[in-house]
């Protein structure tokens, strides 16, 4: 019997010139179920994604609506959003923020206010955004010097999977126990959940 996580390494392996090996590649259930991650839509969805993204990807934020669209029409799937900050300081900072806001049970405003951004990334909007939609920012500063070493511990987890799944950047997904390295048409992610409600 194929274990899943030898069926997630036999996807990458087909879907890139670069074969993962065993011992570098983590887990399906590392990257799907690590507990820190931020989970939208159906947190027992039949159907899991997960997305590599950056908060200054314009890729990311293009498929952001269609994401949201994505999970309103299907209530079956279970979204985990793995921070992957490769542009520099201010996704840092915008990563750390949200995931601290998420430790305040704000995660999906705080996502939503910073994905948006249609301006260059600053503090200064990074914060305005988020306190345009609810959320507390000094309470989320707060928060965030309580539990940053977890939340870096995250960055880094997220990090080191996208490296040993050889990731060329964001966005990416697994969607099921399938790699996609790159990004996707929203009726192809619609027909990736569909292919993993078929094999189960």
């Amino acid at each position: 019997m194929i274990s899943r996580r030898e069926v997630l390494l036999a996807v990458g392996a087909t879907l890139s010139p670069v074969t993962v090996r065993a011992r570098q590649a983590p887990s399906l259930s590392e990257v799907l179920f690590d507990p820190a991650l931020p989970v939208l839509g159906n947190a027992q969805g039949d159907v899991t994604i997960a997305e590599f993204f950056d908060y200054a990807c314009p890729y990311c934020k293009v498929l952001h609506p269609h994401l949201k669209q994505i999970l309103e029409e299907d209530g079956g799937i279970r979204l985990v959003m793995k921070d992957w900050p490769i542009n520099g300081d201010l996704v840092s900072y915008a990563s750390r923020m949200v995931l601290a806001a998420d430790r305040l049970g704000h995660y999906a405003a705080a996502h939503a206010a910073v994905m948006e951004l249609t301006a260059p990334l600053s503090h200064g909007r990074i914060d305005n955004a988020m306190r345009d939609r609810g959320v507390d920012v000094a309470e989320v500063r707060d928060a965030l010097d309580v539990h940053l070493e977890a939340i870096d511990a995250l960055l880094l987890r997220n990090q080191s999977q996208a490296r040993a799944l050889s990731l060329p950047g964001t966005p990416a997904f697994v969607i099921g126990t399938s790699l996609h390295r790159g990004a996707l048409e929203p009726d192809q992610i619609r027909e990736a959940v569909a292919h993993a409600r078929k094999r189960g």
